[in-house]
C-alpha cells in the first residue's frame, strides 16, 4: 500500500501569502531609497526626466460559431507600463492591466458559457447547481520589480517572469511560471504566464552567465472560472464544496529554487539548469472502489501539492541559414494517475490512484526562412520510466508545433499561423491571425482559434442528461478536444500610446 504523507493544511495561506509579498515590497522600498536621487533644480524636474512610461488601450471581441452561438467574449482593456530610473545602476519597472468585459452585460450568462450543451450527459439539475463566475472586473499587477546593476552582476528583485526555454509554444525547461488557464492556451505567451515574486541574479564571466533564483511567492496554476466555456481542470471539492486541497505552507522551507549556467561552445548556446520545485498540478490522491456497485462507498479524494526536480538542458545553434534548437528535462518524483487495478484485493483503487515516477521531457525544433516567411517546427515527447499498464497517461506522449509568420510590407500588415497537434490524443489546435497597422500607434487583428478531437469521458453517462437513464461509456482523458465546440472567430483593437 503507498504510504502518504500529506502536506500541512493551508492555515492562513492568503495572509502568509500577502506577507510575503510586504517582505519583497519592503527590500524594494529599501533598494529604492538607498538609491540617491538625482541633484536637480527640483522633485518634479527629475521626475519628468527620469520617468519613461507607456500604456494601451485593447478592445477583444470574440464570437463562438458553435451551437449555442453567441458572443462570448468583449473584453475592454487598459494596460500601463512605467520605468523609472533612480542612478545609473538602480531602475524600479511596474506594469498591469485591468478589465472589464461588456458581454456579461448583453447578453446571457448561460448561452455564454454553454455548460448545459457541454455537459448534455450530466443530468441537468446537477449541471445547473455548479458553481459559476464571471470572467469581469479584473485588476492585475504583471510586474513590479526593482533592478540594480554592477559590473558583473545583475540583481532583480520583485514580481518579474522569466523565461528559460527556446523552442516557441512549449514548455520543457521553461516551468518557472505558472499558468493561468482563464482562456486555455489562446493568449499571448507571457499573457497566461502568472507572474512571481522573487529574487534573480545573473552573474557573468567571461562568455559565461550564472542565474539564480529563489520563489518564495508560491503558486500554480489556475483554472479558468467555474462555469466558463473553458472550465476544465477544476478544483477538487468535498461534497459539501468545501476546499479540501492540502497547499503547502509559505515558508523559507518550501520556496522553489533555480540555477541556471548559461555558455557558449563555438557556435553553440548551450544551457543547464535545475529547478527544485512543486508541481503546478494538484496529485489527485483518492480512495476509490474499483468496482461501483449499490451500496459502495463514496469516493473520497485528497488532493494534494508535490515536490519534484527537474534538470534541464537547452541550446541554439546556426546551421546555415537555419537556427536548430532542443530542450530536455529530467524531472524526478512527478506522480501519474491510474485506473482499474486492485492487486491487494481491499476493493479499491490500488495506490491511492497514483504512482511516482521519473520522466524525459525532450524536445527538437528548428527555425527557417522559406518564401519570405519565417517558419518554426518543433517535436517535443514525454517519456514515462518504469511504465506500467494501469497508467492513464501513455508511456510516449508525443505532439508537434509549427508556427508560421510573414510580413506584408505593402498591406502594413503581419500573418501568423499556430498549430498545435497531440499525436496520442488524436486532438488540436490552429491559431491563422493577420494583423494591420494602421497607423503607428492602432493596429487591427482577425484571426480564430479552432480545435478538433474528443471530449474526455468518465465512464458513465445519462441518455438525454436523464439520471434514471445511466449508461456506461469508454473512459477516455483529453485536453484540447474537450474544446472542439468553442471554435470562434475574434477581432482586436489596439491603441498603444
Amino acid at each position: 500500500m503507498h504510504r502518504l504523507s500529506f502536506l500541512p493544511p493551508p492555515m492562513g495561506r492568503y495572509g502568509s501569502r500577502i506577507v510575503a509579498g510586504l517582505s519583497v515590497s519592503s527590500i524594494l522600498l529599501l533598494a529604492c531609497l538607498a538609491a540617491p536621487l538625482p541633484a536637480r533644480a527640483g522633485f518634479w524636474d527629475a521626475l519628468a526626466e527620469d520617468l519613461t512610461w507607456s500604456g494601451y488601450f485593447k478592445n477583444e471581441t470574440a464570437y463562438r460559431f458553435r451551437e449555442p452561438r453567441s458572443f462570448t467574449k468583449m473584453r475592454n482593456i487598459l494596460g500601463l507600463a512605467a520605468n523609472y530610473r533612480f542612478s545609473s545602476n538602480v531602475e524600479l519597472t511596474a506594469s498591469g492591466w485591468a478589465y472589464y468585459d461588456l458581454v456579461y452585460d448583453l447578453f446571457d450568462y448561460r448561452t455564454i458559457s454553454a455548460r448545459a450543451e457541454r455537459d448534455k450527459i450530466q443530468p441537468l439539475a446537477f449541471v445547473e447547481n455548479l458553481d459559476t463566475q464571471e470572467d469581469n472586473r479584473v485588476v492585475d499587477l504583471r510586474e513590479f520589480y526593482v533592478d540594480v546593476f554592477f559590473d558583473n552582476l545583475d540583481i532583480r528583485i520583485g514580481r518579474q517572469f522569466v523565461v528559460w526555454g527556446v523552442l516557441t509554444g512549449v514548455r520543457i525547461v521553461d516551468e518557472i511560471n505558472p499558468i493561468d488557464f482563464r482562456e486555455l492556451i489562446t493568449p499571448d505567451l507571457l499573457d497566461y504566464r502568472i507572474p512571481l515574486w522573487m529574487l534573480r541574479t545573473d552573474y557573468y564571466l567571461g562568455n559565461t552567465s550564472f542565474q539564480f533564483l529563489w520563489i518564495p511567492d508560491l503558486r500554480f496554476h489556475k483554472p479558468a472560472p467555474p462555469g466558463s466555456e473553458w472550465e476544465l481542470l477544476q478544483e477538487v471539492r468535498s461534497p459539501e464544496g468545501d476546499r479540501i486541497t492540502n497547499f503547502p505552507s509559505h515558508n523559507f522551507e518550501n520556496s522553489e529554487w533555480a540555477v541556471k549556467v548559461t555558455t557558449t561552445l563555438g557556435m553553440t548556446e548551450l544551457a543547464l539548469s535545475y529547478f527544485y520545485t512543486w508541481d503546478d498540478f494538484p496529485v489527485i490522491f483518492r480512495r476509490v472502489p474499483v468496482e461501483a456497485t449499490v451500496g459502495s462507498p463514496d469516493p473520497q479524494f485528497f488532493p494534494s501539492y508535490t515536490r519534484i526536480h527537474m534538470y534541464g538542458l537547452t541550446f541554439q545553434r546556426p546551421v546555415g541559414s537555419w537556427v536548430l534548437k532542443g530542450e530536455a528535462a529530467y524531472v524526478q518524483d512527478k506522480f501519474f494517475g491510474t485506473g482499474g487495478v486492485d492487486r491487494d484485493g481491499d476493493g479499491f483503487l490500488d495506490n491511492f490512484g497514483e504512482l511516482q515516477r521519473d520522466h524525459v521531457r525532450w524536445g527538437l525544433g528548428v527555425d527557417f526562412n522559406v518564401l519570405r516567411s519565417d517558419v518554426s517546427i518543433g517535436v517535443t515527447q514525454w517519456v514515462i520510466l518504469d511504465h506500467q499498464p494501469e497508467m492513464i497517461q501513455d508511456e510516449l506522449d508525443t505532439s508537434i508545433n509549427i508556427f508560421l509568420r510573414r510580413e506584408l510590407p505593402a498591406r502594413r500588415a503581419v500573418v501568423s499561423v499556430l498549430a498545435i497537434a497531440l499525436i496520442n490524443l488524436q486532438e488540436g489546435y490552429l491559431k491563422p491571425k493577420i494583423t494591420f497597422d494602421v497607423t503607428d500607434r492602432f493596429q487591427l487583428g482577425v484571426g480564430a482559434d479552432l480545435f478538433w478531437g474528443e471530449k474526455s469521458q468518465l465512464g458513465v453517462g445519462f441518455v438525454d442528461g436523464r439520471p434514471t437513464s445511466l449508461i456506461e461509456i469508454d473512459e477516455r482523458s483529453q485536453f484540447l478536444g474537450n474544446f472542439h465546440e468553442n471554435d470562434r472567430l475574434f477581432v482586436e483593437f489596439k491603441y498603444a500610446f
